[in-house]
């Protein structure tokens, strides 16, 4: 919601270099540390809950691929309505959240489609 809705249109496409994030945090900007953190935990749920609903997504590749997809839809939806920058930083950081999550999401999908067919015997 914050990344599309709540965010007034500036009228300008803005798309950012890559990594640009990374390299004025290492200059000393502190501040950026927070959009990272933030964009690596926007997507961590989704990366928890894919496996638990979509059986289909039972690895961390499939759903880092699907999350990664998601991210692209997110920045290009941003880039299109002007209501963000088109951030590749942002692609990066929410993936690699989604990467987190479906570690444990598909550990915990496993286990729980592991039971079911244990006790439909």
């Amino acid at each position: 919601m914050i990344t599309l809705i709540y965010r007034m249109p500036t009228g300008e496409h803005n798309i950012k270099p890559p990594f640009w994030e990374i390299a004025e945090l290492i200059k000393g900007d502190r501040q950026l540390l927070f959009d990272i953190i933030a964009n690596t935990i926007m997507l961590f749920p989704l990366g928890i809950f894919l496996p638990l609903c979509f059986r289909k997504l039972n690895t961390p590749k499939k759903v880092t691929m699907t999350a990664f997809a998601v991210s692209c839809c997110i920045e290009v939806i941003q880039l299109i309505t002007t209501r963000g920058y088109f951030e590749t930083d942002d692609i990066f950081h929410n993936t690699l959240g989604a990467l987190l999550g479906a570690f444990i999401g598909c550990s915990i999908a496993r286990w729980i489609f592991s039971e079911k067919k244990t006790s439909d015997k």
